[in-house]
């Protein structure tokens, strides 16, 4: 799943997923962002990041989605693969973002 500083193998989810989902998953997982595709699913097309930052003052967490409250894809910051890690390293901290999705 991690190697070099890379997730492999992420888990994704849905812009349908109830925040109230999401909590749980964060539980269970014990990390608070989560990459948002079409089907939830690796290799489906990137919606966009939902982090802690994206929930933490939202208060209807029973009715509100994932995808009213994510990042979207046209404002993050993504590197193309392959990408070495030093490049990689180089545009987080450039970007002063804590995640860099690598698409296809």
């Amino acid at each position: 799943r991690y190697k070099s500083g890379f997730i492999l193998d992420p888990i994704c989810i849905g812009p349908t997923m109830l925040l109230s989902e999401l909590d749980q998953l964060r539980a269970k997982f014990g990390f608070t962002g989560f990459p948002v595709t079409e089907n939830g699913k690796m290799g489906s097309r990137l919606l966009g990041l939902v982090t802690k930052r994206d929930t933490d003052f939202v208060t209807d967490r029973f009715t509100t989605r994932v995808g009213s409250v994510m990042t979207q894809f046209s404002e993050l910051v993504t590197a193309s693969d392959p990408v070495q890690l030093d490049t990689a390293n180089d545009i987080i901290r450039t970007s002063k973002k804590g995640k860099l999705p690598i698409v296809t």
